[in-house]
């Protein structure tokens, strides 16, 4: 169950708690209030009723005294008097009414079978010293049921009335102070968890939950901070893995170039060999300018800047710097160009960085003499539940290698950070962590296939046209 609807139930038994003990303690004042009443009017009658046939008793006999107790009833609409022998039948224990001196009212409340009190009031009666019998009043309790069934049909009314009234106000107040607000920061934290660290919340209300939202923007502002400072760190290991390749590249135009210009420097040339020479020269530090330039570009940290890319021609790129590590592990590196040339919507630096990052591992996961391939092309797919919903037409690069693959337990954790299976030192198990993260954040997702024995394919899925 939702909060709101948690907090409108909460009301509601709360109100219908305090109206069923506010009921409670009515009834129970009023019949407190009923009985001090009727005893006292019961013992005033009886009184005056049991004076009034000793008299007549003492007077004129036994029958004129009945027969005035009789006579009364003609008077009274709710009580009715009887005449009890001295061992006649009570409602009251005989020894305490044998006990209770002549004039004296005895009242005891009786439950009949038809459930309805009635109060027993017993007026001992003595002539000349001997306890002749008893005088009975009997009045049954209707007002007071009539009372309770008055009070209870109120409060059933009432309670009803209040707990339509407060479900109404609680659910309204409730989504427009807590169900609003919370469905927003939930929705932040989803957004959070798949890796979406824009788009602020803003809630308006100033009380706790909005500062919660504040919080969990300063904690995107914190962690997108992070993350950019782990993606730099990526790309600069990165750069530390091509710099032994790199060292070799540039070392046979170095040696080029050092050759010809001690041939120059001590005359052994002609002057038109000296002009071929230098063209040689010019052209060798060119070729390691290229390479420095590419290095030095690839390390820069810049922030994200999305602009029409030729995926492909960026791929091509790409591999083109990562051929020396490639030849390091004689591994071949195969672009296999696409028919269609379409424009993404990318960051060409971060992208690189991905590229890198899934060639690289390729290369590593595969023999000597294997090949890594690379090819693009648009599909029009479905994405993953936690990206979406409805067929988008993608623009998607594969990295497929033919090495020894993934066992299946694996295949679910390659994108956990600082998961790796390679040897200490070899990796840090970030790379597919971080590469995830930058395609995530291009509104797309990477996709992995891998069958043991033949070989692994990655695949980068990227949103031709990004939702807003």
């Amino acid at each position: 169950m939702k909060l709101v609807p948690k907090l409108t139930l909460s009301l509601i038994t709360g109100t219908c708690l305090i109206l069923a003990g506010n009921g409670y303690l009515r009834v129970r004042r009023e019949l407190a209030s009923f009985e001090e009443v009727r005893v006292r009017d019961h013992e005033m009658i009886g009184r005056s009723l049991g004076a009034a046939a000793t008299a007549i008793w003492k007077a004129d006999g036994e029958a004129p005294a009945l027969a005035s107790i009789d006579a009364v009833n003609q008077h009274f609409r709710r009580i009715r008097t009887h005449w009890i022998a001295a061992d006649g039948v009570t409602h009251i224990d005989p020894a305490v009414l044998a006990a209770t001196p002549a004039g004296q009212p005895v009242t005891r409340t009786v439950r009949t079978g038809t459930d309805v009190a009635t109060w027993y009031t017993y007026v001992p009666i003595e002539v000349d010293g001997k306890r002749r019998g008893a005088l009975e009043l009997a009045e049954p309790a209707v007002a007071e049921q009539r009372f309770i069934r008055t009070v209870l049909v109120d409060a059933l009314r009432t309670a009803l009335a209040l707990a339509f009234l407060s479900a109404i106000l609680s659910f309204v107040m409730g989504q427009w102070v807590v169900g609003r607000p919370v469905g927003a920061l939930a929705e932040k934290a989803r957004r959070i968890g798949h890796g979406d660290f824009a788009r602020p919340i803003t809630l308006r209300q100033r009380d706790e939950l909005s500062d919660l939202g504040a919080e969990m923007n300063a904690m995107c502002d914190r962690l997108r901070e992070t993350l950019d400072q782990l993606r730099h760190a990526d790309r600069l290991a990165i750069v530390g893995k091509l710099a032994s390749g790199v060292a070799h590249e540039l070392g046979t135009p170095l040696n080029v170039v050092t050759a010809r210009a001690r041939m120059i420097a001590d005359g052994e040339t002609t002057a038109a060999e000296s002009q071929e020479y230098a063209r040689i020269i010019c052209g060798s530090a060119d070729r390691m300018a290229v390479i420095i330039r590419q290095l030095l570009q690839f390390a820069r940290r810049d922030g994200v800047r999305k602009t029409a890319t030729n995926v492909e021609a960026l791929a091509t790129e790409t591999l083109d710097l990562l051929k020396p590590l490639a030849g390091k592990h004689s591994v071949e590196l195969v672009v296999e160009h696409a028919a269609i040339q379409t424009a993404a919507p990318v960051d060409a630096g971060q992208l690189q960085q991905v590229i890198s990052n899934l060639v690289m591992n390729a290369i590593q996961a595969s023999r000597k003499g294997g090949h890594v391939k690379l090819r693009c092309y648009e599909k029009l797919v479905l994405p993953p539940p936690d990206v979406g919903a409805t067929l988008t037409l993608c623009l998607c690069l594969d990295v497929e290698d033919d090495g020894e693959g993934i066992p299946p337990g694996n295949l679910a954790r390659v994108f956990e950070p600082f998961f790796t299976t390679k040897d200490i030192g070899d990796g840090t198990g970030l790379g597919l962590a971080v590469s995830y993260g930058i395609i995530r954040d291009h509104a797309g997702w990477i996709g992995v296939k891998s069958e043991v024995g033949k070989g692994t394919t990655f695949t980068v899925f990227v949103p031709l046209v990004v939702a807003s």
